[in-house]
């Protein structure tokens, strides 16, 4: 891995890999390993075992994803195997492009396939998408579009869950390696390195060697995952290449400042902002020392009995001064977390939307009808803040009453669909990726069954906090436009199917918060009821 902009030259006393990985850019490639550091920082996990089976069988495969999501590491790493099996491999489409052309990988493969050998790719996002919509007649093509259309399931067993020929696309970017097995099956490959461990036998690493001791403590351990887990529900990711660097910076610090305030600490490596890497960003969303518990802050600051033991291993050293500044007590409060045996209530009042989430993506939601209920009364009331009797039985297909008009200040909907028919659920891999490697959901769906396409709502923890807060009166002036898209989109699909009940017509006024309810005959041909509500 290459080291970033302005990393010091270090020299090899065992830990040269993690203090290089520590000062590390966002440039760092793992083209750049040498074969003993590409070693090092392997992770073994059954995609390997997947992808080797897989070509040995005859088949091919293409991995996709994000830079940094593990591609490239991943082909080298079973390359030998994969050679010996007869598979063509191309470890980078871009590097095999001419100026962005992707026929000279798109010869290979049919090349690869006349000759009856399994092909085996890697490719970004985009150079996959430039070969898809260059190749759309070439081998296997189509399967690979069906499989890039169809990247999770939902629900009950799917036809699209299995591959249809010898072709199977991994798409990397749904295997976080945020989510639990993979997060620590990296740090544990990091604290057993025999390189590390002997660099830290050295007397002046006593800070590294802290560090090292409380993230080998297993209460530091299981908060460390739970703040995973958390990233993962609110919708947060990271790159391997992300991990190792934050890794390796928890052990050795970025240098000191402050009394409780301490760069070489591992709780403020953890939470230190680097605008190179979109992790540290993420990483603010669920600092411990931004979510406020009056009790367990006041005694924090006042340094009371309660917080004097209790704590893995030993306390932070006392504060010099009476009270404490602001960056003192975040770094002291950080640690409280992870290290406190009360430190999990440094959450206890923490955003209550994102704990029901995260709780519904792990299963534990309660009711599905009660969820569906209160998902359609929400959406219903993006369009209508007006209450009716009806407004959690049907979801309304509202539309904007002219189109020019933007916002629209009134909505109609002259068809509804019953609750009935939607159900909620959570995405797993299909049935094709089953065994290659951990998924965890960061989303729930909404679903209609039995309509054409059968219209699917992603919501992912932004829409979640936006439609509780629907439920709750969050006037629609207030929505992110983007939710607002969702939505709208959502409405539209369910109306492409014109299946929805058609005997009344619902229409609301925002400025003046007035519904009317205008029942038809059964033939349509006239009005038979009107009623106000509002």
């Amino acid at each position: 891995m290459s080291k970033g902009e302005g990393s010091p030259v270090v020299a090899d006393d065992g830990a040269r890999l993690w203090r290089t990985l520590a000062a590390a850019g966002r440039e760092a490639t793992a083209e750049a390993l040498t074969e003993e550091d590409f070693e090092r920082l392997h992770v073994a996990g059954g995609i390997e075992r997947f992808v080797v089976e897989r070509v040995r069988a005859g088949g091919s495969v293409v991995v996709t994803g994000n830079a940094g999501d593990g591609k490239t590491h991943l082909l080298r790493r079973v390359k030998r195997d994969l050679e010996s099996a007869g598979a063509v491999v191309v470890e980078d489409a871009t590097a095999e492009m001419v100026d962005d052309d992707p026929r000279p990988v798109l010869d290979k493969w049919r090349a690869a396939v006349e000759a009856g050998q399994p092909f085996c790719l890697a490719a970004n996002e985009y150079p996959f998408y430039q070969l898809r919509m260059s190749g759309k007649s070439a081998p296997h093509m189509a399967e690979v579009g069906r499989q890039c259309r169809h990247r999770l399931a939902y629900g009950e067993g799917e036809r699209s869950e299995c591959a249809a020929g010898d072709v199977v696309v991994i798409d990397l970017s749904l295997r976080n390696p945020l989510s639990a097995e993979f997060f620590e099956t990296m740090l544990d490959r990091l604290l057993a390195d025999d390189g590390l461990k002997a660099a830290l036998a050295r007397p002046e690493e006593s800070a590294a060697r802290r560090n090292v001791e409380l993230l080998s403590h297993p209460r530091v351990r299981e908060r460390l995952r739970a703040l995973a887990d958390r990233l993962v529900a609110l919708g947060h990711r990271a790159t391997v290449r992300e991990l190792w660097i934050l890794f390796a910076r928890m052990v050795f610090g970025r240098g000191e400042r402050g009394a409780y305030q301490r760069a070489d600490w591992y709780s403020e490596a953890l939470f230190g902002r680097d605008e190179r890497f979109e992790l540290t960003e993420s990483l603010q969303a669920v600092d411990p020392a931004k979510c406020s518990h009056p009790i367990w802050d006041a005694a924090l600051d006042a340094r009371a009995p309660a917080v004097r033991g209790g704590w893995a291993l030993r306390a932070p050293l006392p504060a010099p001064h009476p009270t404490l500044e602001w960056e003192d007590f975040a770094a002291l409060k950080r640690r409280f977390y992870f290290e406190h045996e009360k430190g999990e209530e440094a959450f206890e009042l923490a955003d209550a939307d994102a704990g029901e989430f995260e709780r519904l993506l792990d299963g534990d939601g309660g009711s599905g009808r009660t969820l569906v209920t209160s998902l359609v009364e929400a959406i219903n009331a993006a369009y209508c803040p007006v209450r009716f009797e009806s407004r959690d039985q049907h979801l309304y297909l509202w539309n904007g009453h002219r189109f020019h008009e933007q916002p629209s200040r009134s909505f109609v909907a002259a068809e509804r669909v019953p609750t009935e028919q939607f159900v909620t659920e959570v995405p797993r891999l299909p049935e094709r990726l089953e065994t290659c490697f951990e998924y965890r959901p960061d989303h729930i769906a909404l679903t209609a069954h039995g309509h054409p396409g059968t219209p699917r709502l992603r919501i992912d923890f932004p829409l979640w906090r936006t439609l509780r807060r629907l439920a709750r009166g969050l006037p629609r002036k207030l929505i992110p436009e983007r939710d607002i898209h969702r939505l709208d989109a959502f409405l539209q699909e369910l109306g492409a199917g014109a299946v929805g009940a058609r005997d009344s017509i619902w229409s609301v006024h925002l400025e003046n918060l007035e519904l009317i309810q205008v029942n038809l005959s059964a033939d349509r041909s006239r009005f038979e009821r009107v009623r106000r509500y509002g």
